[in-house]
């Protein structure tokens, strides 16, 4: 059996200078010198912190880190007055055209653009209110003429059955009150008679 498992004692090559261990008779000692030959010496193994070290992480919430400017009713954009290109709200400088963008002039300028949007914002919420409510007339209106013309066409089609049943010889006789009418009198006669009731 030690033969069948010899050729495993060769699988590495014999090194320069290292002395060739016995393969009849390898020891811990041989062991540790070819491979002592082949490992360098590292780092030793880094210290785990104690269990607990690290609860940080279920403490209270840290303030955020990003605080956001209230701009209150401001744009949030800056155009120049030279090249019109807009920038950020807090650019100082135009990148189109380099001109300074925190002159009085400018601000005068953002502010009368500010009004000028508010007022058209103003105007298109107006516009939109009227048109809402112009379309709910409009649907009260096509609903009142649908339901005209529903009624229309049932009058329409009762007539044109009637004219039918009474050309079969079905029809002509009197309406439904006439007949409820002639039916409560002619019971009301036999009760009075006598040959109706109980008695």
């Amino acid at each position: 059996m030690a033969s069948r498992l010899r050729r495993f004692l060769h699988l590495e090559r014999p090194r320069d200078g290292a002395p060739a261990p016995d393969p009849a008779a390898p020891g811990t000692a041989d062991r540790a010198a070819r491979f002592g030959a082949v490992q360098r010496p590292g780092l030793a193994p880094a210290e785990t912190p104690a269990t607990g070290a690290r609860l940080e992480r279920f403490g209270a919430e840290p303030e955020p880190a990003l605080q956001l400017l209230d701009r209150g009713d401001r744009l949030p954009f800056t155009r120049c007055l030279r090249c019109g290109m807009d920038g950020h709200a807090l650019a100082v400088e135009c990148a189109g055209c380099g001109a300074a963008l925190d002159t009085p002039e400018q601000r005068a300028a953002d502010e009368r653009l500010r009004v000028e949007r508010a007022r058209q914002a103003e105007v298109e919420a107006r516009e939109a209110a009227a048109r809402r409510e112009a379309l709910a007339r409009e649907e009260a209106g096509e609903a009142g003429s649908r339901r005209a013309l529903a009624e229309a066409l049932a009058r329409e089609v009762g007539e044109r059955e009637r004219r039918r049943l009474e050309a079969e010889g079905l029809g002509g006789g009197p309406g439904p009150l006439e007949l409820g009418a002639r039916v409560l009198r002619a019971l009301g006669a036999r009760w009075g008679r006598g040959g109706g009731g109980r008695g």
